[in-house]
């Protein structure tokens, strides 16, 4: 039986949630301090605070409590107290447990709700385009004594499941420093099998590689690695740039960053080749 296919956790429901709270606040004129003041609603300022923020589950009663205040529709009502129902969820790897550094599994949260993902990779081959093999090889090289290889590679095969999935699939546009492409990761066979993975992955209509050769010099994102995810509504979930390092993870999302990582990724793109085309 194939494993189920990942879908966006509680946690990107609680970004949605509460942008759309802050949204009905603004559009009612009401500020914080007035919510506050207003003691029969209940609602705290720290409370408010964690619900437009998307910290924490948020109780159904509280939404419906605020949209009253508000002045929202029946249907915004409706809509907002189950997204708040879908706050308490559990994340899809959460049987992974230990397996999920804390700075990663926002990531996980969030990858599943995107619409597109460009991706920009110098060292190795993104995970959601990963073989086994590979896999098992970059986990072997960063901890050879990690008895949990198994499970990461489990759940990094569970990720690429999204780019199949039969609703909505996100757009993949994957931009390949030719250094890893050529890096022999696990020897020749592993990167036979892998490279053909690539293409094969290519020839999909949602998936677009490229590899940016070494001759292309220097280049725009030689500082960093990075991911911009997109997400079907950019009014309700602005995009997010994900960057990572060995023991933690930075999520950009002001709208400057936002446009200077998409300026690097379009100029790396425009040096690129299509892998299809790409000779070693």
């Amino acid at each position: 039986m194939s494993a189920p296919t990942p879908v966006a956790g509680p946690t990107a429901v609680r970004r949605q949630l509460g942008r759309q709270l802050r949204a009905l606040r603004d559009a009612a004129g009401t500020s914080v301090d007035e919510v506050v003041a207003h003691r029969r609603l209940g609602i705290s300022r720290a409370k408010l605070f964690k619900m437009e923020a998307g910290r924490h589950p948020v109780k159904p009663q509280d939404v419906a409590v605020l949209c009253a205040h508000y002045q929202a529709s029946a249907e915004e009502t409706e809509q907002l107290t189950a997204l708040a129902l879908a706050t308490a969820g559990q994340s899809w790897w959460h049987v992974y447990g230990d397996d999920v550094p804390e700075w990663f599994s926002l990531y996980l949260e969030i990858e599943p709700a995107a619409a597109a993902i460009r991706t920009y990779e110098a060292e190795l081959i993104p995970g959601l385009l990963q073989t086994p093999e590979y896999a098992r090889e970059v986990y072997r090289a960063r901890n050879p004594d990690d008895g949990e290889i198994e499970r990461r590679v489990a759940l990094r095969m569970e990720r690429q499941a999204i780019l199949t999935r039969d609703n909505q699939p996100p757009t993949l546009h994957v931009v390949l420093n030719e250094a890893a492409v050529r890096r022999e990761v696990g020897g020749p066979d592993v990167m036979v099998e892998q490279i053909t993975r690539l293409r094969q992955a290519a020839s999909r209509p949602t998936i677009t590689i490229s590899v940016l050769p070494l001759k292309a010099g220097a280049h725009a994102a030689m500082e960093s690695a990075f991911v911009i995810l997109d997400f079907p509504d950019p009014t309700d979930d602005p995009s997010v740039v994900y960057i990572d390092s060995p023991s933690s993870a930075a999520y950009l999302q002001k709208a400057a960053e936002i446009a200077r990582y998409e300026a690097i990724f379009g100029h790396v793109l425009s040096q690129a080749v299509p892998i299809l085309e790409y000779q070693p």
